[in-house]
């Protein structure tokens, strides 16, 4: 379990196009590289994060039981378990943080699935960006 404060730098004071975001942020996947992948995109956002990581499923369910996120960044396929199922577990014990769905593989069937289980937002890895993610946290955080 990492804990980190990201902090953006350089960057145009915020204003109405480029307010930042402020959030804690879980960011649940069994790659680190993958996790660490998330981290530099989220410290390229205007705002301030609180990150913490997991690298599986129980870890996360741990990190929930014990601490406040306002949105979870959460991999699709973990070695203890896949997102969908951890979506509806979610869903089914009342925690309603926005979940924001990351995948290496692109399948409408599944994304259709998570959209309906409660995902806030569904990206693919590979095509994985700042502004992508920006945008999707921003949707996810709105709806708190």
């Amino acid at each position: 379990m990492k804990q980190a404060t990201v902090r953006p730098g350089g960057r145009a004071p915020a204003g109405p196009e480029t307010d930042g975001l402020n959030a804690r942020v879980l960011v649940v996947d069994d790659d680190q590289v993958d996790r660490l992948a998330v981290r530099r995109l989220l410290a390229r956002l205007p705002g301030e994060m609180e990150v913490r990581e997991a690298g599986g499923v129980l870890e996360a369910i741990n990190l929930l039981s014990d601490h406040a996120f306002d949105c979870v960044v959460l991999d699709y396929n973990l070695p203890d378990g896949d997102g969908l199922t951890f979506l509806r577990g979610l869903r089914s014990a009342g925690l309603e943080v926005p979940v924001v769905m990351l995948t290496g593989q692109e399948n409408a069937t599944v994304a259709r699935d998570l959209m309906l289980a409660g995902a806030a937002a569904y990206l693919a890895k590979r095509r994985l960006s700042a502004e992508l993610l920006q945008a999707a946290l921003r949707d996810a955080l709105a709806t708190r």
